[in-house]
């Protein structure tokens, strides 16, 4: 059989063995160059090594060098998370350059230093000038010292001798002294002599005086006494008719005055109507017969005025006197007012009212002490311009419930007492409220009852006689009405003017 020439097993395992040798071969110098290069690199990377640690080494001693240089014993240079770490030699360089540096610092150390050694080159430039100037000071003043001591000698030998001089006068004048003080020792006690005989004589003056003073409070206490026991009997005035009625209308209660115009009247004024045969104007309330209030001003001097009260068994008549305290042609009168103004009688204060009242009728409150014991001005005193010193209700304090009340109390009572002083001291009259009120003709308006009110309120005049020429006494009923039902004044009086016969006297 003819042999095959298709490769066999034999064949590939010639050439895998052959492939593999080659292989081996190729590899094995491959690493042997490799491990050659290795070694190489590795004895180059040692020289390396070794020289950058001689460089390291050299550089840790100059480090340690600059550090030594510096004074600085830190182990780390510098912080990359903050230049300006204390705990690094550039921090402490810094914080140097910023202490120290001042004004003068840069932003390297070196820089710092020529700035400061430029700026203490400066100063020791500065300093040497002073220092020769200093110097040639110093010859001048050891120059001045040699002459003035030459000076302080001359002025030594000169004090000494104005020693010895003031040491002599000195003597004479203690001596001076002495002779006057012994004057003024002698003249010292005959004035403590004097002082005491004066002392004395000022006991008796003061004594004398004391007992002067009380003679005439006494006086003036007895003056007063006399004074309102002479005004209670005498009642005298010095007040003048303001004008007189002309003519009356009994029907329609009208009057005419002689005042007008031309006299500077004013409707709404009130006045207090006097008889012809009346002692005196305003002496007493018992005097006024009536009174009217003006409604129309007709001519220079007439006017008219209606009568709103009025006496019925005086009636008004031509001839009679009017007069108010409140006007004055010409001029507005002045008044004083302390106390609580009551114009109704219901107990409460009518102060408003009563300034308005004032007011309609041209006169003025100079001072007053209100309700709350007040005195309105302060500075106001009374004196001769006054018309009268009008006094209110003066509130006790032992009346009085509440702090407040009594304080109240207290201090109208005080004014109450220096007013009544400066009225008296100047003459001016006091008059209580209802007289005033009767003195200007005003008349309260009408009243009205209020429940739980105790206020009294007395019939008019009117009662009838029991008997004929019987004696004419007070006819006020002792029962209470309401104001509704008391009668008007329009109306004509409900008496007659006549007399009755004699033959129908009592008792026939």
């Amino acid at each position: 059989m003819a042999a095959s020439n298709k490769p066999t097993a034999v064949h590939y395992s010639l050439i895998f063995f052959v492939m593999l040798s080659i292989i081996l071969g190729v590899t094995t110098y491959m690493f042997q160059k490799e491990s050659s290069d290795a070694n190489k690199r590795e004895a180059a990377a040692k020289k390396d090594a070794t020289d950058k640690n001689s460089l390291w080494t050299n550089a840790v001693n100059d480090m340690d060098a600059v550090k030594k240089q510096l004074g600085k014993q830190v182990e780390q240079v510098v912080d990359a998370n903050g230049a300006n770490s204390p705990n690094t030699l550039i921090g402490q360089l810094n914080e140097d350059i910023r202490k120290y540096g001042g004004t003068l610092a840069e932003t390297s150390y070196s820089g710092t230093m020529a700035k400061l050694r430029q700026q203490l080159d400066t100063i020791n430039a500065e300093l040497a000038s002073k220092m020769a100037a200093l110097d040639a000071s110093d010859k001048e003043l050891r120059a001045l010292q040699a002459r003035y001591q030459g000076n302080a000698d001359g002025h030594q030998k000169a004090r000494q001798a104005a020693e010895a001089d003031l040491r002599k006068t000195v003597d004479e004048r203690d001596e001076l002294i002495r002779a006057k003080q012994e004057v003024i020792t002698k003249m010292t006690s005959e004035m403590n002599q004097l002082n005491v005989e004066l002392e004395q004589e000022k006991d008796g003056r003061e004594k004398e005086r004391k007992l002067l003073n009380d003679k005439i409070s006494n006086l003036v206490i007895i003056n007063q006494k006399l004074y309102e026991e002479l005004q209670t009997i005498k009642k005298e005035t010095f007040d003048v008719a303001d004008g007189y009625i002309r003519r009356v209308d009994n029907v329609s209660r009208v009057v005419w005055l002689n005042i007008g115009d031309a006299d500077f009247l004013k409707p709404r004024m009130t006045f207090s109507v006097y008889g012809k045969e009346t002692a005196g104007i305003g002496r007493t309330v018992a005097d006024i017969k009536g009174k009217i209030e003006v409604t129309r001003i007709i001519d220079a001097h007439l006017s008219e005025a209606k009568i709103i009260e009025e006496d019925l068994f005086r009636p008004m008549s031509p001839g009679d006197a009017v007069f108010t305290p409140l006007w004055s042609p010409g001029r507005a009168e002045k008044f004083a007012v302390v106390g609580i103004i009551d114009m109704d009688g219901d107990g409460k204060s009518d102060r408003d009212l009563f300034k308005a009242e004032m007011a309609v009728r041209g006169a003025e409150i100079a001072t007053e002490v209100d309700d709350k014991g007040n005195r309105i001005p302060d500075d106001v005193k009374i004196d001769e311009s006054f018309k009268f010193m009008i006094l209110g209700k003066i509130p006790d304090p032992t009346d009085a419930i509440t702090g407040e009340e009594k304080a109240t109390a207290t201090a109208i009572m005080g004014h109450n007492k220096e007013m009544r002083e400066e009225a008296r001291i100047h003459g001016i009259r006091i008059v209580n409220i209802s007289e005033f009120m009767d003195y200007i003709g005003y008349k309260p308006k009408q009243r009205l009852f209020r429940p739980g009110e105790n206020r009294p309120f007395n019939l008019k005049s009117g009662a009838a006689s029991t008997g004929i020429n019987e004696s004419l006494g007070d006819r006020a009923s002792s029962g209470q009405t309401g104001g509704n039902y008391s009668r008007n004044k329009a109306l004509p009086a409900d008496q007659s003017g006549g007399q009755t016969s004699k033959l129908f006297g009592r008792g026939n």
